[in-house]
């Protein structure tokens, strides 16, 4: 919105209008009488203006509290996080609670069931405290405001917004006892709600360490580094909006709502270090608060972090992109907001309601996964060959080996050449195995499927040596990939591909004649032993390369996938050279994935690889493959911080490379820097970007 500005004490709000919704019949002066223009443009972007009867879903919009609304504003909440206009008409997201942090500060007023009176402490930094400031000033009877009151024990969440009709301040104790008129009012899902307990912390200490509330939108300035890093810790955010207009059928309003995810969800452009995204979950689909931003494009975002009190602030020009726009910014994501920062604080030690100790938060389990920024997939060698709304390369399903009940290798046949690192994954589309995920706003059976656009990511088994465009140019069709799988309980997509299987064998049918098909999305990414890297010393044949590899479970794929490479490469230089390898396998299924392992070795010479194998499991080994070219050791139980002690000298100095659980990387990369002393730089994991 760069040079456009507009006042807060001059936003159209009529004196008097009329609404009449069934039995209800409210004098009341700013009541909407349907979605505004930017909603009713969003709906249309994002297919939702052909929903049966959405165009009267407005009327759940309430033009003044509900008596249980006004019980749970001024019974249930430590904080309300509200959003201001500044004397530029940016928004400002802010977040009012009493001093002492405790319940109680909201209270209802006798005069009218939509007026709330609160009384917070606005500490130092907070926008609200200068937004307010000229309350009263040119002939305005107030100031708009909208908030969003969340129990975060329970993910209860009402919004409303209206007008602060009456406010007085104390400038030496900075408590302000405000009226606030509500003028809309409506309930929200609990969706994406990080649950957690929380107590009144009243000593705080409120400093203002960043404070840059003016940035030209023009300028090259960044967000600090350790603004980005808090940013992108963030589970909750608050997000404000504008709706000005001057229709008396459209009054001007503001919006303030939650948004949530996994930590990581909001991401910030590298490429200029201020300009934030958010991706749009599946919601109500009333589109409000994107309604504001394509109608008046300036938003705010306030972030906070529970255990520490620290709160960031920030406003901007916001824009919202649709389809191949949002494809382009984040992959396979349908739709996001940018906010580009034009001002933004940052006060350390300023909430007086803090996480308790000792009490683990709960994530949603609607939380989609971590999308990344196109540029960031780029930078870590994530290569996107397709799109969800355009045309994308496809992979036929050839052939399926079970290897147990639960454990298979699926073979596909690429429709273009790959170039597939060991290692790497291929990004996979099952929509058309499966068809387009139908709309669902809540799935109490299945959270996830809310938002599950099908696409998965998988190691790649296969090896795949480079070839010239010669080679290339004379294959008949691209070489096929192998991906070994392990079905996950509940899981959608791999449950539908082992009920393949399991019916496949059960009635001989050959994968081939089925076309059964996915979409590719693209390759994945910095996890790869890199070959070449062997051509670094003069001497290949006496300057060994240590390495040490750690798998949980079925992450044992790409290592065999690297095995397959050091014994089948085209190069002699690198089948030549010798390679010391340390590999840590901890699994509950021994008895198929050492066969796994062994296969590499059938046909293969492994002569210059000295492989140390240590198998931590608490299963009993029926049978060890005689195949196997490695010296093997059995573990009773996980691996531990004792384990990587004990065997320090043999550890130390080597590349590591890790893929399984989160749980179980977390353990090994601690015992790997604490015990044995690696740097964290030469510690690589695996991490799928879908």
């Amino acid at each position: 919105m760069s040079g456009v500005a507009f006042s807060p004490y001059q936003l159209f709000l009529p004196d008097s209008a009329f609404l009449t919704m069934g039995i209800r019949n409210y004098a009341n002066p700013a009541a909407i009488q349907g979605w505004h223009p930017g909603e009713t443009i969003m709906q249309r972007k994002m297919g939702y203006d052909q929903v049966p009867g959405l165009d009267q879903m407005w009327q759940f919009i309430y033009p003044e509290m509900t008596d249980q609304h006004r019980t749970f504003h001024t019974s249930n909440l430590h904080l309300l996080p509200i959003v201001t206009l500044d004397e530029k008409g940016r928004p400002w997201s802010s977040v009012l609670a009493a001093g002492d942090g405790k319940i109680g500060w909201i209270k209802s007023v006798k005069s009218g069931p939509s007026r709330l009176e609160m009384k917070p402490k606005v500490w130092a930094g907070d926008p609200f405290w200068d937004n307010v400031g000229p309350f009263g000033e040119e002939g305005s009877d107030g100031v708009l405001f909208a908030g969003v009151g969340v129990e975060v024990a329970t993910r209860r969440r009402n919004k409303m917004a209206g007008k602060i009709r009456s406010l007085r301040r104390n400038e030496e104790n900075r408590e302000v006892t405000l009226t606030a008129h509500v003028y809309e009012n409506t309930g929200n899902c609990p969706k994406y709600i990080t649950v957690r307990s929380v107590e009144p912390r009243p000593d705080t200490h409120p400093l203002v360490v960043h404070d840059k509330f003016d940035l030209d939108p023009s300028s090259p300035d960044r967000l600090p580094s350790s603004v980005v890093d808090f940013i992108h810790a963030a589970d909750t955010i608050w997000l404000g909006s504008v709706f000005a207009s001057s229709s008396p059928n459209y009054p001007s309003h503001l919006g303030m709502n939650h948004r949530g995810g996994r930590p990581g969800w909001v991401r910030v452009k590298p490429s200029d270090g201020r300009t934030v995204v958010l991706p749009d979950w599946s919601g109500n689909r009333f589109m409000s608060t994107l309604g504001n931003i394509e109608a008046t494009p300036v938003a705010s975002v306030t972030v906070v972090d529970w255990e520490t009190g620290d709160v960031l602030y920030l406003t901007g020009d916001a824009v919202n992109l649709v389809g191949d726009d949002a494809e382009k910014v984040m992959p396979m994501q349908k739709a996001l907001t940018e906010l580009k920062v034009t001002g933004y604080r940052f006060v350390k030690d300023a909430l007086p309601v803090r996480q308790r100790a000792g009490v683990e938060v709960e994530m949603s389990p609607y939380n989609p996964p971590v999308k990344l920024l196109r540029e960031e997939l780029e930078a870590q060698g994530v290569e996107i060959l397709g799109g969800s709304s355009g045309l994308m390369p496809q992979a036929k399903l050839e052939k399926i080996d079970l290897h147990s009940p639960t454990i298979a290798t699926f073979t596909f046949r690429p429709s273009v050449p790959l170039r597939i690192r060991p290692g790497q994954a291929i990004i996979l589309d099952f929509k058309s195995l499966l068809g387009t995920p139908r709309y669902k706003h809540m799935a109490a059976d299945k959270p996830s499927s809310v938002n599950d656009d099908l696409i998965r990511t998988w190691t790649v088994s296969s090896y795949h040596p480079p070839l010239s465009p010669t080679e290339e140019g004379a294959q008949d069709q691209p070489p096929s990939f192998d991906l070994t799988i392990k079905e996950k309980e509940g899981g959608l997509v791999t449950g539908a591909l082992f009920q393949l299987a399991r019916s496949f064998e059960a009635n001989e049918v050959d994968a081939a004649t089925q076309n059964v098909q996915a979409g590719i999305v693209g390759i994945s990414g910095e996890f790869y032993l890199d070959l070449e890297k062997a051509h670094s010393s003069t001497d290949l044949t006496s300057t060994s390369r240590r390495l040490v590899w750690a798998a949980g479970g079925i992450g044992v794929t790409p290592f065999i996938t690297m095995l397959r490479a050091l014994a089948t490469s085209p190069s002699p230089s690198i089948r030549s050279r010798p390679w010391d390898i340390v590999f840590l396998l901890s699994t509950r299924e021994p008895g198929i994935l050492l066969p796994l392992i062994a296969e590499v070795h059938t046909g293969a010479a492994l002569s210059n690889v000295r492989l140390r194998l240590h198998v931590f499991t608490n299963e009993a080994i029926s049978r060890v493959p005689s195949e196997l070219p490695c010296e093997l050791t059995f573990h009773k139980g996980r691996p531990g911080p004792v384990w990587f002690k004990q065997e320090k000298q043999v550890l130390e100095g080597r590349e590591a490379f890790l893929c399984g659980p989160p749980t179980f990387e977390n353990i090994v990369i601690d015992a790997l820097v604490q015990e044995v002393g690696l740097e964290k730089g030469m510690i690589q994991k695996e991490g799928f970007a879908y």
